[in-house]
């Protein structure tokens, strides 16, 4: 079983327009609305692709209770918390001129310490010996990083294989509680890590530091150019097709997706990353928060490149 957790869920507004113009008037040529939320989007993705996930975490409101009622009704179940204050909107502005994302992201509302314990009860009892356990996305105030802390221990003494996705102060707690498998981009490894990584090398080195210290398997995507992954002493370099890219929003939790799915499966990280790549570059032929559809993927999947990294440099 996988299992996802999104502490801070979102309802994912996507308009399109033709140019964005700031201070202007603009007519708005269409508009999306999705529940969002990492945990979410991935387990949204491993269902198109035939997988099947238990989506988990805070439901606030009834924004809340709206993205649980569209989650089952589109066959994913839910065992969301029901709290108080109401989900976040983002709003995503896609100016179809410049191919570009403008993104607008509530904070959330807060959330009371007493339904992080309701939480952990709720997962000692989902998780079994073996259970893929996906943590992703941010989380809602006044809550710390130690959160992602105390799940990761939590599943890992359960035996569940445990999954990061996070940035920031919340990526950086997580990773301290040795993760099986840390998944970030090269912007948020760099704010892991305290430094720029501006190449292949630099960025190979850097899953390598990360990988060092007590993470077993490190996945870094680098949007065009595919991902990076240092697993079991491991050395991978995934190239991703070359297509036209509507939008990139989710493509990453596509991608997460397609990596979990694959593992818990028995697969290796080489085919991994294959369909992880397939995904999220399949994503990014859809608009706004609109993930990738299972044609798409399978399509894209003899495109994709997966080689071994023979003499990767050290640091």
């Amino acid at each position: 079983m996988i299992i996802t957790v999104t502490l801070n869920p979102a309802i994912d507004h996507t308009l399109v327009l033709p140019k964005f113009v700031a201070g202007d008037t603009i007519r708005v040529k269409s508009v999306r609305s999705d529940p969002g939320g990492k945990g979410i989007n991935v387990s949204r993705v491993i269902h198109e692709l035939g997988g099947e996930s238990l989506a988990m975490g805070f439901a606030p409101g009834g924004l809340g209770r709206y993205i649980e009622q569209t989650l089952n009704s589109q066959g994913i179940p839910c065992d969301f918390l029901h709290t108080k204050g109401e989900v976040r909107t983002n709003i995503t502005i896609l100016d179809e001129s410049r191919h570009i994302n403008t993104i607008l992201s509530d904070p959330g509302p807060e959330t009371d310490l007493k339904y992080v314990a309701e939480l952990k009860t709720r997962l000692r009892k989902r998780l079994s010996p073996g259970d893929w356990l996906v943590i992703a996305g941010s989380i809602p105030p006044p809550l710390d990083a130690t959160i992602y802390t105390d799940l990761i221990e939590l599943a890992t003494e359960m035996g569940a294989h445990t999954v990061l996705d996070a940035d920031g102060a919340a990526l950086a707690a997580g990773a301290a509680a040795h993760p099986e498998m840390l998944k970030g981009n090269r912007r948020e490894l760099e704010r892991l890590l305290g430094r720029h990584l501006d190449d292949e090398k630099s960025t190979l080195n850097g899953a390598r530091q990360v990988h060092d210290s007590g993470v077993n398997q490190v996945v870094v995507t680098r949007g065009r150019e595919g991902a990076l992954a240092v697993a079991d002493s491991q050395f991978l370099r995934g190239v991703a097709p070359r297509v036209r890219a509507v939008s990139a929003v989710g493509s990453g939790d596509a991608f997460l997706a397609g990596v979990v799915l694959t593992l818990s499966k028995g697969g290796d990280m080489k085919e991994a990353l294959r369909l992880g790549i397939a995904s999220g570059t399949a994503s990014v032929l859809f608009p706004g928060t609109e993930l990738c559809r299972r044609r798409e993927v399978d399509i894209l999947m003899p495109r994709v490149r997966v080689q071994p990294i023979e003499h990767p440099v050290a640091c």
